[in-house]
């Protein structure tokens, strides 16, 4: 009987021992799992508390470059940007406010790249460049009261005042690529390029009277002011405009236009579509836009005989709702109006035939009325050569062509190609070996201009000029584009 009992007391002493070692085992992991729930607690409040540091950190890192620059001899130069700064300082002080110190360190970071950015002088100093003009065309600079006349390639700045004349026109581009067309007796002011932080940029101008084409790219929008309306023009846009101090009218033939009154009234303005706006307020009720024509014949840079007096047959696309043509003929790529032989808007069926008594280059382009008496957009420019018997049978000469090129001109991503080749040649532009070439407009002496847009990185062009005797000469240029 005792071994009995003590075979009990011995199991009973092995029970107790193997629950006090898995009791051991529990306590062991219990502690380890408070460890870290502590440690957790510890690492969660101390990288909270060292976010909200940083967030201060960079709100006032952020304010302190927002005075450096309000300081600078050049302030006035940037205020759109310093402006733009200054509202990211205020989101980031907000945000502080309200806890959310993720967001205030995203504002203050961004204000302070915009900042250094103007600091170090990475924005673009100038506003715009003109890239092409004709006839008498005026320039009045913003600290200035008298007018100068206008060159090709001056750059122009915030203030600076543009003014055309009876047979004037001036193509101008802004440091975001948008191209504006001034049209013959228009006053036009440069209001500036303004960086948008996470949007891009955007250009602005102010027209006090006269008429206006904006050609808006990948690069930004463009907002365009007069005393009757403000237009909100979006990427990718083609809009014409005109002023006359009373009504502004928007065509927007490409894109998207937002049109706003003095009152605040606002209306989009679609593609193919016109409306006016009233100085006094109100915005009238849209108007469909016809269809543009598209040109068909002759090939570009068709060239005639002279001699042989043979009439020229130019044809386009028919438009269905189409009430007329109107068909322009001029010496000039920018139809100034003294360079305009021929301008016909009577036409009713989609061709003319022509006859030239005077050899030189030439260039044609069409649109139509519809039935709601609005104006569609201007097809695209063609050209076409009348030469004498020996250049059109291409025995003028045995050398290749003269091509002659001045140093690219670089706006931002966009670079200005001036060059000068032999009268009658053809000269094409063709970007890092794409096998693309596009023909650049080559006047009765030889002059040509062209507008490329570039991506970042070194670029090179090649420039080709082929004359009526097929002979090529060929020229290349390397460009370096940056990033603002």
């Amino acid at each position: 009987m005792a071994k009995k009992r003590g075979g009990r007391l011995e199991s009973q002493l092995d029970w107790y021992y193997i629950s006090r070692e898995s009791f051991a085992k529990v306590a062991v992991a219990f502690v380890v799992l408070l460890a870290l729930v502590v440690g957790g607690i510890w690492f969660f409040m101390t990288r909270e508390r060292d976010t909200a540091r940083r967030a201060r950190e960079d709100v006032a890192e952020a304010e302190r470059l927002l005075d450096e620059i309000r300081e600078m001899p050049s302030r006035a130069r940037f205020a759109a940007e310093i402006a733009q700064v200054d509202k990211l300082v205020a989101d980031a002080r907000q945000s502080l406010a309200a806890g959310e110190v993720r967001d205030a360190s995203r504002s203050a970071v961004d204000a302070q790249s915009l900042a250094r950015r103007i600091a170090g002088g990475k924005i673009a100093k100038t506003d715009a460049t003109v890239v092409d003009l004709a006839g008498h065309v005026e320039l009045q600079r913003a600290s200035q009261t008298t007018w100068e006349p206008l060159r090709i390639s001056t750059e122009l700045r915030q203030g600076d005042f543009i003014k055309t004349g009876p047979s004037g026109t001036a193509e101008v581009m802004s440091s975001d690529g948008t191209l504006y067309r001034i049209k013959p007796e228009t006053l036009f002011e440069v209001h500036g390029t303004t960086t948008v932080v996470g949007s891009g940029h955007q250009s602005e101008i102010k027209f006090i009277v006269g008429n206006v084409d904006v050609n808006t790219g990948e690069g930004g929008r463009s907002i365009v002011k007069t005393d009757a309306a403000t237009a909100d023009i979006a990427r990718n846009s083609s809009v014409g405009m005109e002023n006359n101090t009373v009504q502004m009218g928007v065509s927007t033939f490409k894109g998207q236009t937002i049109l706003e009154d003095p009152s605040g009234h606002r209306v989009t303005v679609g593609e193919r579509e016109r409306a006016l706006a009233r100085k006094e307020g109100g915005i009238t009720e849209k108007v469909p836009l016809p269809e543009t024509p598209s040109v068909q014949q002759p090939d570009d840079n068709a060239s005639f005989d002279f001699r042989k007096r043979e009439p020229i047959t130019l044809r386009w696309t028919a438009v269905r709702e189409a009430q007329s043509y109107q068909l322009q003929i001029a010496r000039s790529r920018l139809f100034v109006p003294d360079s305009i032989v021929t301008d016909d808007d009577r036409r009713t069926k989609p061709e003319a035939i022509i006859g030239v008594n005077d050899e030189g280059t030439y260039f044609w382009r069409v649109r139509c009325r519809g039935r709601a008496g609005a104006d569609s957009d201007w097809s695209l420019t063609r050209r076409f050569k009348v030469v004498s018997g020996e250049l059109a049978a291409g025995k003028d000469t045995k050398v290749p062509p003269d091509l002659v090129l001045q140093r690219p001109q670089v706006n931002g991503s966009i670079v200005i190609l001036i060059g000068r080749t032999e009268p009658g040649a053809t000269v094409t532009v063709e970007v890092n070996g794409s096998g693309h070439a596009e023909t650049a407009d080559v006047d009765a002496g030889g002059a040509f201009r062209q507008i490329i847009s570039l991506g970042d990185g070194f670029n090179t062009l090649v420039v080709r000029a082929v004359n009526g005797a097929g002979l090529e000469t060929v020229r290349r240029e390397s460009v370096l584009i940056q990033s603002w």
